[in-house]
């Protein structure tokens, strides 16, 4: 997999699907593309890996890009609301591996219906936290949980940003608290806490800062309250005797991917139709103590669902339609948490940038429409790769030269890729890589 190095000398915004987002100015930043327009239909996890930076360390954030999009003709997106996530894969020696949740989201409704639809979506999260493990060749695992089976499905492109910069905190080790996919809820009060037992922690030596983060989503309705997915629940965190609360809700109407098909403007548990989903975060720094255990526990309120198939009391007709949870999903929660450790960046000092040894101008006209002009300059002879990029992270363009004398050169771009595809209007970024250096910058092309 490429990993593309941008010098980035301005604000660069990435609009994709109506909205900007932003990659901090004034720093250098590695692309890693990972999984690209990857079709997914079936609930199997697809697994791959790709080669990420040997020093993350440097790099003071890390931002992940998940874009969904449809596939053409015959297919089309599944038009229904899927839970689905990237998680990576972590070697620990022999045959044992475990999964890391970095990123959780919802497919959307129908999003390619009317002109007014936004056909494709993108979502943006800070994988900061995760940066030690996404080094040198890194394993991830996508999935969606989906039954369709034929040419609907889903096209996901994950790429990551790796912004270049110090920072006074590094961190080193996640410990999985608990990776539940589907955690009964209802059938008695409490019986949910079975697998939410709590979990000790010794907290090592060199930690000195730590957050617990819990991704919770619930799903399953049509029981008392419409629980799990319509019904608003207080979650607690418990740390040693400090507790941390809120209750799981999240207000959908303004949800940036939209309009959609379907129930999609309804408040959900902790997620919304065709949007990521926000972990929520605790700083417990102040309640560490290295050396020593920490217990933590997750709860959630009591919930009874008299239409559970355990339940002595229901009569079918009487109590609920169904005594089978009504003959449809039961409620349930999909629960992730993690603790996370920091330890102090010894160093405070960024690694030095390679020297500069090819000068890449920017291109003219910019904004540009039909064709540009890109120049750049080598100060030796070699192999020169010059690509193009979507902002969603898609090479649209790959021209491979050899020089056999230093100087400066130029290419064009029409805004076509090799097979006469006319791109559409937005940012897109492109590349010039020697053997030793690689510089990039943004354009815009104006249909």
């Amino acid at each position: 997999m490429k990993m593309l190095k941008l010098a980035t000398l301005c604000l660069i915004l990435l609009t994709v699907a109506g909205s900007a987002l932003a990659v901090p100015a004034n720093q250098d930043t590695t692309w890693v593309m990972t999984f690209d327009e990857e079709f997914v239909n079936w609930a199997t996890p697809h697994t791959q890996e790709f080669t990420f930076p040997s020093n993350p360390e440097r790099y003071s954030e890390v931002l992940l890009y998940i874009t969904i999009g449809c596939p053409g003709y015959p297919g089309d997106c599944d038009p229904w609301d899927r839970y689905a996530w990237l998680r990576l894969i972590e070697d620990l020696g022999g045959d044992e591996t475990r999964d890391v949740e970095i990123a959780r989201f919802i497919t959307p409704y129908d999003i390619t219906g009317p002109p007014t639809y936004p056909q494709s979506c993108q979502w943006v999260y800070d994988v900061t936290d995760y940066k030690f493990m996404l080094k040198d060749l890194a394993t991830l695992k996508l999935y969606i949980e989906s039954w369709m089976g034929n040419d609907k499905g889903w096209l996901i492109t994950a790429n990551f940003a790796f912004v270049h910069g110090a920072t006074a905190l590094q961190p080193f080790e996640i410990v999985n608290l608990y990776l539940k996919d589907h955690i009964i809820y209802g059938n008695s009060p409490f019986a949910h806490e079975e697998n939410l037992l709590p979990v000790g922690v010794t907290i090592p030596n060199d930690a000195v800062a730590a957050k617990v983060r819990m991704t919770t989503t619930g799903h399953g309705f049509g029981f008392a309250q419409n629980c799990a997915e319509f019904c608003p629940k207080v979650h607690s965190l418990v740390v040693d005797d400090n507790t941390f609360s809120h209750t799981l809700w999240n207000q959908c109407s303004t949800n940036p991917c939209s309009p959609q098909g379907g129930t999609w403007t309804y408040s959900r548990a902790g997620w919304c139709p065709g949007d990521k989903v926000t972990p929520w975060d605790n700083d417990i720094t102040h309640l560490l103590t290295p050396g020593e255990e920490m217990i933590l526990d997750y709860n959630i309120a009591e919930y009874f669902n008299p239409c559970n198939p355990t339940n002595p009391d229901c009569v079918a007709g009487v109590t609920c339609s169904d005594c089978n949870y009504n003959g449809t999903t039961p409620p349930n929660w999909k629960v992730m948490g993690q603790l996370i450790l920091y330890r102090a960046d010894l160093t405070g000092v960024d690694t030095p940038i390679t020297p500069q040894s090819l000068n890449l101008e920017q291109n003219y006209p910019n904004p540009f429409n039909p064709v540009t002009t890109i120049y750049y300059e080598i100060e030796e002879p070699g192999h020169v790769s010059l690509r193009i990029f979507s902002a969603g992270g898609r090479e649209v363009l790959t021209i491979e030269r050899d020089h056999p004398r230093a100087g400066r050169f130029w290419f064009q771009w029409d805004g076509t890729t090799p097979d006469g595809e006319r791109m559409t209007s937005g940012v897109y970024f492109y590349e010039v890589q020697t053997e030793d250096i690689s510089m990039a910058k943004k354009m815009i092309l104006l249909q």
